[in-house]
């Protein structure tokens, strides 16, 4: 399987590229600075571009069959991967999102309430453009799951992932991105979520 990840240089990036590697898919990492990515692997290509750079996405996901989008605060990069996606026919995308995003399955928590309340205030600018992301991806034609997070950690992987919907006392605050790697690249497969938005936690 050839998969395209979306923000491959960074630590959850990196994470996602030698894991999908590891499990013997076909990788492309789309890079702002190539120089950055620390994963050397026969099975890797890498593309180079800016992220309003709408050949560079192109070329990236063309022949892929899935997408793994960690871009989710620049909304217009997630609506340029989309319009690249629907021009070269590829219908998977897993896109890493946060618990700014509400879903209508969610209910009153008062933990994530006052971590949204916080970023809201301290971060106004990546609040907006993840929650914009997400309604492009939810308004889009493609196979979609928007996977949300409260906070990352660098911990190991634990193997015992919550799945569910804030408010419902399954889903904590805390994941590391070893177990969202996982999930995530678990997705790329997995029909369970499509068109959904699970929240997960460690």
């Amino acid at each position: 399987m050839r998969i395209t990840i979306f923000g491959a240089t960074g630590r959850m990036g990196q994470l996602l590229v030698q894991r999908s590697l590891d499990l013997g898919n076909s990788v492309t990492a789309y890079a702002r600075n190539p120089g950055k990515l620390a994963v050397s692997h026969p099975e890797l290509s890498v593309v180079a571009g800016q992220l309003d750079d709408e050949a560079a996405i192109l070329e990236a996901v063309t022949g892929a069959d899935a997408v793994i989008e960690g871009v989710g605060s620049e909304s217009a990069a997630t609506r340029r991967i989309i319009a690249a996606m629907d021009t070269a026919g590829v219908k998977r995308l897993v896109v890493v999102s946060t618990c700014s995003v509400p879903d209508p399955a969610d209910k009153p928590d008062l933990k994530v309430k006052a971590l949204v309340r916080l970023v809201k205030s301290v971060a106004p600018r990546p609040y907006a453009e993840v929650r914009s992301a997400a309604e492009a991806v939810r308004a889009c034609d493609l196979d979609w799951t928007l996977v949300r997070v409260a906070k990352l950690n660098d911990g190991p992987a634990t193997g015992d992932i919550k799945v569910g919907h804030y408010g419902h006392g399954v889903v904590g605050l805390s994941t590391s991105r070893a177990d969202m790697a996982a999930f995530l690249l678990a997705q790329v497969t997995d029909p369970a979520y499509v068109r959904q938005a699970p929240a997960i936690s460690s």
